[in-house]
């Protein structure tokens, strides 16, 4: 701390022991490394030197206000008041906030933000760069923000559009189920009738002098709680903080909070929430009192011993949901608090509309079974062991956790009244009684979360109706309380069966490419291996592992497959383990493998630590070799599509996630999603016969990036995938016929599609013809002119217009389709303005078609996309996508080299004759989706 912020600290008057931080009255420690303060006016601030990534900060502004404080009438208005921070204030005129940050490379969305809850707003903005000049710039904003906004009636005006935009954007189907929810655990709070975004009649009512009351009561220095995050010496930070706040004084009078009491007990109960458009999901809850204990290390270890029932019972419900018998498709119980006013032990439970009861007898009982007859060792230690190893990571982790989620942690810690401790410590803590804990304790705990189980309450939200619902679902729940249960049968314990794979592979080739810094090395079964060893994230290693045949290889049969391949090698786990085997066999690892497919290859990819990097390739290599192909878990994807499909249609996000793609590639099916009896139709054993002979055959090559051992890691994949029969040394070559894509014919008049949810939402996607990716220098320029078109979007359709509160504009320019790319935009609106703001973005686009834009835009464009390259360097995933096949694809080390310069070198006067070529309102190829009522 400085020593001006402590004499500021030391002269404020305070009475002896007045506390303002949590850890003041815990008997747990902060963590060192962060610095606390408090200027005289009150202002409460926390402090961190972090270098990773290096020269980056973030900052954090925390108003301890919401929506809960709003009066009668104004519901909106702190949603609303955080919008008109970016609307001008005493030294930024509107509109310049965002072009100020952009000048200093912070993207609007990206690393400028703001959120308001019910009980908080806050500012977040995410610094490119640490110097005098962004400090002081960023600094300013957030005190402008703090005390100094104008709220110009006519900038108010402006503005309501864009919350009204907002408002419809959130609104759909799943959302007014979860409002419905809400209603029902927390009837009798005022939590319900204040939900952030505000009722139409007061967003479109509020007036300056609401504006001014609420701005005045509540944005005041004792109420405000900053974090400055970076690479940086604290003192420097701390000072800059008393720099820019120390003068700033609260006007008027405080508003005092709401005073909002714990809700009472409530007896059995039912209720039912139906619409068309929603997943069907059904609770059984006890309500209780919230638990409003201290954080201190005794009420830590009690909130773990009652975690670990529900993690349990959460464990078994898991297993039920992937038997050939699950009523559900996934299962969860959980315990919580919430707002202080009442706190819930809940099993939820996602299902479909017809077996929702079946569901909730098979959930009950899963339940009642743990209530009446606890837990096993083998289910403790399972998951102290996983507590174990997150704990450990977390310590080896900690000296290069980010910045960014670091900032975060110390503002949520604050908010939630929790001391951020140290991971070192926590670990130790834990270590001190961790093996004291037996299964008795666990289970006392339980039940003492579950007590008054007798009086549950039901909730069932669904897409049927349901005649006399609320005595149908307790009349469900007695039948199934009637069913007596029995213990749960103990499983015999396992080893894993994939440790040994053959005798280790020999290296045939090794070289460094040293301006990159990674090795690379081929294996005589022709598996390659490429390896960075990095400094980004200590003690972890991220693998990607590319094999097989892609997307572009399925059959053409079966338009469903490539949902459904990943999805049921996912699930089906290995031939002699079950996907349940296998997190129980790795219970205390940090390891784990995801499938999914691109275009040309099928990829495995996971992260793990060093001591565990040996079973981390031999659960990949099990993977690659002995996939399960269990065909009882095809009955969970069923169930899964069978709910999740029809509710494609509830949103015009959902209609487009479906259609466009395909439309937009003049209906080839290969894009889009299929319709649902297609998505369904192919059986496992089709899958196996179109997968094996390819994992077996198919060349291999393998990614390893982060803080690796590199000759270890050489020895683990040459034992592993090393050791297996020979590969293709190529990867899979492709016909002509399976690249050529042809972009939809260009029409003035829309596509218009339809979907079955709000009336007042609909969504416009304009598109036009760009070139496919082979030329990296076009690929760049497209992507900068999608970049300059998004700020235009953004200051016509959403601050001119208010029309749109997300207007997004993207480029695709894939390497792979031959010819084939495009440029787009879209629009969330109001199906009134949907034509009106077409013409706009056909304007738009005629600007950027004639060479209308600046370099005063571009300069806003390119910014944020420089300092993102000098960012990325400092990541593990940038570095995976440049170096895991760079074998097969030594293209992207050439794209790397000359990234930095393409960027640092490009003008406004680049783009120009490329953007004649885009934006033809010939070709453009418009579509609507419209509300059907």
């Amino acid at each position: 701390m400085s020593a001006a912020t402590a004499i500021l600290l030391i002269s404020c008057g305070e009475a002896p022991g007045e506390t303002y931080f949590e850890h003041e009255r815990s008997d747990l420690t902060a963590e060192a490394k962060i610095e606390y303060g408090r200027l005289q006016n009150g202002l409460r601030y926390a402090v961190m030197a972090n270098e990773t990534p290096s020269n980056t900060a973030s900052l954090l502004m925390r108003f301890d206000t919401g929506s809960i404080n709003e009066p009668d009438g104004q519901e909106g208005l702190a949603h609303f008041l955080e919008h008109m921070a970016f609307n001008g204030s005493k030294n930024i005129a509107e509109g310049e906030m965002i072009k100020r940050l952009e000048k200093y490379g912070l993207a609007f969305g990206a690393d400028t933000n703001a959120s308001t809850s019910f009980d908080e707003t806050i500012y977040q903005l995410e610094l490119p760069e640490v110097n005098d000049d962004i400090l002081n710039e960023t600094l300013m904003i957030m005190r402008e923000t703090a005390s100094n906004l104008t709220l110009d009636p006519d900038a108010i005006d402006r503005e309501r559009g864009v919350i009204l935009a907002e408002k419809r954007a959130r609104i759909s189907p799943a959302y007014k189920a979860s409002i419905a929810s809400l209603k029902f655990y927390l009837d009798g709070s005022p939590y319900p009738n204040r939900i952030p975004i505000g009722t139409e009649e007061a967003i479109r009512s509020v007036t300056p002098e609401n504006f001014r009351e609420f701005y005045q009561g509540y944005y005041r220095p004792e109420d405000t709680f900053i974090v400055l995050v970076g690479d940086f010496e604290t003192d420097y930070a701390s000072e800059k903080i008393e720099e820019f706040f120390g003068d700033w004084a609260s006007v008027g009078e405080s508003k005092s909070d709401v005073d909002i009491k714990p809700l009472g007990e409530r007896g059995i109960e039912a209720e039912y929430y139906v619409d068309p458009e929603i997943q069907t999901s059904i609770s059984l809850t006890v309500m209780g009192p919230p638990d409003l204990r201290k954080d201190t290390a005794e009420n830590r270890k009690a909130a773990f011993i009652e975690s670990l029932g529900n993690r349990i019972l959460s464990r078994r419900l898991a297993k039920i949901a992937r038997s050939d018998e699950a009523a559900f498709i996934n299962a969860s119980a959980s315990s919580s608090s919430i707002y202080d006013v009442r706190g819930l032990s809940s099993l939820s439970m996602s299902t479909q509309a017809e077996t929702w009861d079946k569901a909730l007898a098979q959930g009950e009982q899963a339940l009642r079974q743990a209530y009446e007859f606890g837990f096993s060792q083998d289910e403790l230690s399972e998951q102290i062991a996983n507590t174990r190893k997150a704990l450990e990571v977390a310590v080896q982790t900690s000296p290069t956790r980010r910045t960014s989620s670091l900032a975060r942690q110390i503002m949520s810690s604050f908010s939630s009244n929790q001391v951020l401790t140290d991971a070192k410590a926590n670990l130790e803590r834990f270590e001190a009684y961790a093996d004291t804990i037996t299964p008795e304790q666990v289970h006392q705990a339980f039940k003492a979360k579950w007590e008054g189980l007798d009086t549950a309450q039901l909730y069932l939200s669904t897409n049927r109706v349901i005649e006399d619902a609320e005595n149908v679902m307790l009349k469900a729940l007695e039948d199934s309380r009637a069913v007596k249960v029995q213990p749960l049968a103990e499983t015999k314990k396992t080893e894993f069966a994939y440790t040994e794979f053959g005798v280790p592979g020999k290296v045939v080739s090794r070289k460094t490419v040293e301006d990159i810094e990674f090795e690379q090395i081929i294996f005589e079964n022709n598996v390659r291996l490429n390896i960075k060893k990095t400094p980004y994230q200590k003690d972890v290693i991220s693998i990607s592992v590319a094999l097989g045949k892609g997307e572009l290889f399925f059959p053409e049969e079966y338009p469903g497959f490539k949902w459904f391949a990943p999805n049921m090698l996912s699930l089906a786990g290995l031939k002699a383990h079950s996907a349940d085997d296998i997190q129980t066999l790795m219970a205390g690892k940090t390891v784990g493998a995801s499938i999914n497919f691109g275009s040309r290859r099928m990829y495995m990819s996971g992260a793990t630590v060093p001591d565990n990097i040996s079973d981390q390739l031999n659960l990949m290599a099990a993977y690659a070799t002995a996939p399960g192909y269990r065909a009882e878990v095809k009955s969970r994807y069923d169930n899964y599509i069978q709910s999740f499909y029809p509710t494609l249609d509830s949103t015009p996000g959902g209609v487009a996630a479906r259609d466009v793609e395909r439309l937009l590639r003049s209906g080839d099916r290969r894009f889009g999603i299929p319709d649902e009896d297609e998505l369904i139709e192919i059986e496992m054993s089709e899958l196996q016969k179109w997968l094996d002979p390819k994992l077996t055959s198919e060349a291999v090559e393998i990614g390893v990036v982060g803080d690796v051992d590199v000759e270890a890691v050489i020895d683990q994949v040459a034992r592993t995938f090393g050791a297996l029969p020979k590969f293709k040394a190529d990867i899979p070559s492709l016909e002509s016929v399976d690249t050529e894509l042809k972009f939809a014919k260009g029409s003035p008049r829309p596509i218009k599609l339809s979907h079955a949810g709000e009336a007042e939402t609909a969504l416009l996607r304009s598109y036009w013809p760009a070139p496919d990716g082979t030329n990296i220098t076009t690929s760049r320029r497209v992507s900068m002119i999608s970049e300059m078109f998004q700020l235009r979007l953004t200051e016509v359709m959403r601050e001119e217009e208010g029309a749109s509160y997300s207007p997004s504009a993207f480029s695709y320019n894939p390497r792979i389709y031959p010819g084939f790319g495009y440029i787009g935009a879209s629009l969330e609106l109001n199906p009134n303005d949907i034509d009106r703001i077409s013409a706009k973005v056909d304007e738009i686009a005629a600007e950027f078609r004639a060479g209308d834009f600046d370099a005063a835009l571009f300069e806003r464009a390119i910014k944020p996309a420089r300092e993102r390259i000098e960012t990325s360097l400092e990541s593990n995933g940038y570095w995976m996508n440049i170096i895991s096949e760079s074998q097969s694809d030594p293209e992207s080390l050439e794209r790397h080299r000359s990234r930095f310069e393409a960027y640092q070198n490009m003008t406004v006067d680049d783009l120009k004759p490329l953007a004649k070529t885009l934006f033809d309102p010939k070709q453009a190829y418009r579509i609507q989706v419209l509300p059907e009522r």
